[in-house]
């Protein structure tokens, strides 16, 4: 039985000169599409940033799960587009994926939520193995979900409208559609950033389960605009062969007969042909047309493993910088992502209407092979520049010890000279002062020390010498505090303790108090108060934990015992990036001595000099993904067009896996040398593509005037894919 939709639709075909309407149904399409697209990129600006940050990985770790999280949402799709071709057609596909969508956003901000309780196991800290476990499982769910729908949803689109009178209203559609990714895009790349740092939920300071419980929101009301429409959508049933399967049936069975062929046997033009006895010829002439822009797509995913780095390298290498632009106004460093968005909305424009009019004009990269490599010779230009970034900030970055070494600092409160003896070495401290012995050549080998402190002419002092054993195989960097003993007959000096080196994450000063009040706390609890914020710690002397709340300015610098009247210690500035350790020490009730000891440098590069990198990977990705697409689609046999879209979703896919590699194989100790050679790299993959371009023999486009061609509804859907691409030629949902 035919559907009546079907018949009207080829009634409507038949009269090209009936004008009709605008599609009621595409606008739910395109919110839907935009809802969507702000749930994942609202996901994904801050997903290393949590990995890192909340689930405790390494930047190197972080960094890969990210790029293997980004490398699924990419071959899932061949698996969407075979289930929507072949057994539950498009809508049903969107449909039941999304569902699967949603539920891996609830897992995720959930699995987010530090201190809680997972099917009766206990999360001992914030950074539990099962709050690791849930936020993977999550992540994998949505990979799956938004792969499955990639395919589908612009597709979808298209289909619901009857070409070709519709072909116009078909460009605007595609350029609404691209319009909502970008938009979507560029909202969540603002917002979840704010969310994820300047709120305060489940006794941590950041706020990640809000974070990527407000994208989880948003897919929601994606799903209900789907479903609201669900009444005025045309649904194209799915075919009733699997094409990629076909394909690689026919592709084995002429393998398998060419290496089976006799001596003597007649030898065919190109290998498929030897699947001309089963197979017919058309599909055998499709495939050649395929496999050749499959060896185009070969060198592809070096572009895809710079560009997709915007989210992980990038990222971190913005945390690292200096965000204050002045006036009271900050630049997150997740927040630099949003100039991607921001410049395509930008630049496509002016592409389509200067720049590629007057490259035709004058006769360069009128072509698309041929604006693709130039596109990606731009994103290797772009990771020239990071490299020339990273150069500028390495002096910043922190000095870690090498494995098995210690780095100490030492402090001396007292009000004369110390003279330290240890690892056969003597060292002077001054007065008052620290004694940061932050060289490579002054690290300490792990091992068990013993130490003879005296004291210079130190006034009302009994005891001037100290014998003190120090274990320094615990930590890579700690201090070491020389202050007066409770009765202030002599002085002492506390156990190590442990110091963080590292820059936080979101470029905020990173503090931490090293005290000792025993002259006048007299056993009760030490609270430290600094811009709003308050530190309790144990009684007498002791630490407090690494804070990084407080923007960067000054601040008054006070403290209180036993809960009694603040005491006014004297106020201090904190710089951008910098970590701080802030020492309070007295022999006098009430008037305590500060020192404020730089750790680590404070980002002194301006975030504002990532410009120029995003500027030219944007121009890059405006020449190399939508002009992709095009080329695709129109290089590709009508045939072949679904299989076409699903193999150049895998450039993206594979192009991830070559940062995976890279980044596990820790070939260079720094970042900077890492990002020249993806430069390097990039320039030798564009070279290798222009020699394949420039052997590429274009298949011409038929006359679009041609009516007597009738297309079939189905070769209908594969055409709408052309227009399916926004930010990193995303075609999702």
């Amino acid at each position: 039985m035919r559907h009546s939709w079907t018949l009207d639709r080829e009634r409507d075909e038949e009269d090209p000169q009936k004008k009709l309407k605008y599609p009621r149904s595409v606008f739910f399409i395109v919110v839907n599409e935009f809802c969507e697209r702000f749930s994942y990129y609202g996901m994904r600006t801050i997903l290393s940033l949590y990995l890192n940050k909340a689930l405790g990985f390494p930047e190197d770790t972080a960094t890969v799960l990210y790029h293997v999280f980004i490398m699924l949402c990419y071959f899932t799709p061949i698996l969407g587009a075979i289930v929507a071709d072949t057994f539950l057609g498009k809508y049903k596909t969107i449909l039941y994926v999304s569902i699967l969508y949603a539920v891996g956003n609830v897992v995720l901000s959930v699995g987010a939520i530090p201190n809680t309780e997972w099917i009766g196991a206990p999360v001992e800290d914030a950074y539990g193995v099962p709050q690791t476990v849930v936020s993977l499982i999550g992540l994998f769910i949505i990979a799956v979900g938004t792969g499955g729908i990639k395919p589908c949803v612009a597709a979808f689109g298209g289909d619901q409208f009857i070409r070709p009178q519709q072909d116009r209203q078909l460009e605007t559609f595609f350029s609404i559609f691209y319009f909502s990714i970008n938009a979507g895009s560029l909202l969540s790349t603002v917002v979840t950033p704010i969310l994820r740092d300047e709120v305060e939920c489940a006794g941590v300071e950041t706020c990640y389960p809000l974070a990527f419980g407000v994208p989880a929101i948003l897919f929601a009301v994606a799903l209900a605009v789907f479903l609201i429409g669900s009444s005025s959508y045309t649904k194209t049933p799915p075919s009733s062969h699997n094409v990629i399967a076909q394909s690689t049936s026919c592709i084995t069975h002429a393998i398998s007969r060419k290496f089976k062929a006799k001596k003597g046997e007649k030898k065919r033009d190109h290998w498929l042909d030897y699947a001309d006895d089963k197979y017919d010829t058309s599909l055998i002439q499709d495939l050649k047309g395929v496999l050749t822009i499959v060896l185009l797509y070969l060198p592809m995913p070096f572009f895809w493993a710079l560009f997709d780095q915007q989210g992980s390298r990038w990222t971190f290498q913005a945390t690292r910088m200096d965000g204050n632009l002045g006036g009271g106004v900050a630049i997150k460093p997740d927040q630099m992502q949003v100039v991607n968005p921001l410049l395509i909305l930008l630049f496509v424009p002016i592409f389509e209407a200067f720049f590629y009019p007057l490259f035709n004009k004058i006769g360069v990269l009128h072509r698309p092979l041929q604006k693709m490599v130039f596109g990606g010779t731009l994103a290797g230009v772009a990771f020239v520049v990071s490299g020339l970034v990273e150069l500028q900030l390495e002096p910043t970055y922190a000095k870690i010890p090498p494995t098995n070494y210690l780095q100490l600092n030492i402090y001396n409160t007292l009000d004369c000279n110390l003279t330290i003896n240890f690892n056969n070495t003597q060292y002077e401290v001054p007065r008052l002062s620290a004694l940061p012995l932050d060289d490579s050549s002054e690290y300490f080998k792990n091992g068990v020390y013993d130490l003879v402190a005296t004291s210079m002419n130190c006034p009302d002092l009994v005891n001037d010498t100290l014998m003190k054993t120090l274990n320094m195989t615990q930590y890579p960097s700690a201090s070491l505090l020389f202050s007066y003993s409770s009765d202030s007959q002599g002085f002492d000096a506390l156990d190590l303790a442990e110091i963080e080196l590292e820059k936080s994450d979101n470029a905020n000063p990173r503090i931490r108090i090293l005290y000792d009040l025993a002259t006048e706390s007299n056993g009760e609890n030490v609270t430290f108060m600094i811009g709003g914020f308050e530190w309790t710690g144990l009684p007498d002397q002791g630490s407090t934990e690494s804070m990084d709340r407080l923007s960067p300015g000054s601040y008054e610098i006070k403290y209180s015992i036993g809960g009694g009247d603040p005491v006014l210690i004297r106020s201090e500035e904190f710089l951008t990036g910098a970590v701080y350790e802030v020492v309070v020490a007295s022999d006098n009730p009430g008037k305590p001595f500060m020192l404020v000891q730089e750790l680590t440098k404070p980002n002194s590069v301006s975030i504002l000099l990532l410009i120029p990198q995003y500027v030219l990977i944007t121009m890059g990705e405006v020449m190399f993904s939508p002009i992709g697409l095009q080329f695709s689609f129109t290089q590709a046999p009508e045939s072949m067009k679904s299989l076409i879209q699903g193999l150049w979703q895998l450039t993206v896919a594979f192009g991830n896996l070559i940062v995976i590699i890279i980044a596990e194989a820790k070939i260079f100790p720094k970042q900077s040398d890492e990002f020249f050679l993806f430069a390097g790299l990039m320039f030798v993959d564009m070279i290798i593509l222009a020699i394949l371009a420039w052997r590429y023999k274009y298949k011409e486009t038929p006359d679009s005037s041609n009516k007597e061609k009738k297309k079939s509804i189905s070769d209908s859907s594969d055409s709408e894919s052309i227009g399916d691409e926004g930010r990193e030629q995303d075609t999702g949902m």
